[in-house]
């Protein structure tokens, strides 16, 4: 069995377990639809194009963090170890998420380098760190609308902005730090393949 089809499989365990009796139904379902949209675009496409192991699994820290948030409400995931350790006041376990988001630039930049899409190095690494500040950018204003148009007490449960009026700014920051991590990462593969290639 391939490292894709075990991911999934894991994921499908871990999206029956954690839909049993979470937190708010409500805050379950809007944290969830995202990442199942993700998934079946993952599953639906896998055949026509199958991404690195790599690209996968960095995809996955992305899928298991949301699910796990979806269950418990961002600021309720018990992250007490990581918390304490840093010293943070608040429950950061969304800025991890978030961090996660631009691992996806990983999978951008290897979609674009094996489809021949770019011959410019620059835009090769630029395009998906702009890429997932965009999506990034959108997704927060969504998370606005949704929060201001449900029930105000969930609207603020999926947000989880847990008093920091500065949230969607560093939830965009995180966004975008994970994505330059992620396209350095591919630098270095690539580079490194390239050397092996010679």
């Amino acid at each position: 069995m391939n490292l894709p089809v075990i991911l999934f499989i894991i994921y499908l365990i871990e999206f029956i377990a954690l839909a049993i009796n979470p937190y708010d139904r409500e805050v379950w379902f809007a944290e969830n639809l995202p990442i199942v949209i993700i998934v079946a675009i993952l599953v639906l496409t896998y055949k026509k194009f199958r991404f690195s192991n790599l690209a996968y699994v960095m995809m996955s820290f992305l899928i298991f963090m949301h699910t796990v948030g979806g269950h418990y409400t961002f600021e309720r995931v018990p992250f007490d170890l990581v918390n304490d350790f840093f010293g943070f006041e608040r429950n950061n376990y969304d800025r991890f998420a978030h961090f996660s988001v631009g691992f996806y630039a990983y999978a951008i930049a290897e979609f674009l380098d094996r489809k021949k899409l770019t011959n410019a190095s620059w835009l090769l690494y630029l395009f998906p760190v702009t890429a997932i500040f965009t999506v990034a950018s959108v997704y927060e204003i969504i998370e606005w609308i949704t929060a201001a148009t449900i029930d105000p007490e969930a609207g603020m449960a999926f947000l989880g902005v847990q008093g920091d009026v500065w949230d969607a700014q560093k939830d965009m920051l995180m966004d975008a730090t994970g994505a330059v991590t992620a396209v350095f990462l591919y630098w270095i593969v690539r580079k490194r393949d390239k050397e092996n290639f010679l």
